[in-house]
């Protein structure tokens, strides 16, 4: 009898075969979770029940997943082009900032034209930026490589350029 406020779905008696294979491992299974045979099939049954429902609702439920990706991966490549953005105009300050201590600091009888120095610069500062990353970082690290990109940059060939000056 069900309890006030609770419906009971009523139950109906049907009959199955099963080789008698099924019906042992259906019999194990039931043994281990404590339940009936009859209360082991309807579980079964009731699983594949679910999994035919799912499968009529793939399409629909993976719309929505790709919906769901698509609002999530804007969302982040908005943030990146956002903090790529503000990484240019740090960049590009310290790039201006550093042409102004130059300029300022510049001999014209060592070096040879400022704008010869930034032309250079810029051009290196390109080389670096289309190398792959670990590239990039191996020859910004070698100090031989460095040596050599100031050297150029200063517009002479000295056999050694001193960087603790």
């Amino acid at each position: 009898m069900a309890k006030s406020g609770q419906q009971q779905d009523e139950k109906i008696t049907t009959s199955i075969y099963l080789t008698k294979q099924m019906c042992g491992e259906i019999d194990k299974k039931a043994d281990r979770e404590h339940i009936s045979r009859n209360e082991q099939i309807r579980k079964y049954l009731e699983k594949g029940l679910a999994i035919e429902s799912y499968e009529e609702n793939i399409d629909l439920i993976t719309v929505i997943i790709h919906q769901e990706i698509d609002v999530s991966i804007k969302a982040l490549g908005n943030r990146l082009a956002g903090m790529i953005n503000r990484m240019t105009i740090i960049s590009a300050a310290g790039y201006y900032a550093n042409i102004a201590l130059i300029a300022d600091l510049i001999d014209t009888d060592r070096y040879s034209s400022f704008e010869k120095i930034e032309r250079l610069a810029r051009k290196r500062a390109l080389a670096y930026a289309n190398l792959k990353s670990g590239d990039a970082l191996k020859a910004f690290l070698d100090d031989e490589e460095m040596k050599k990109a100031v050297n150029e940059l200063k517009g002479g060939t000295p056999a050694y350029v001193d960087f603790d000056v």
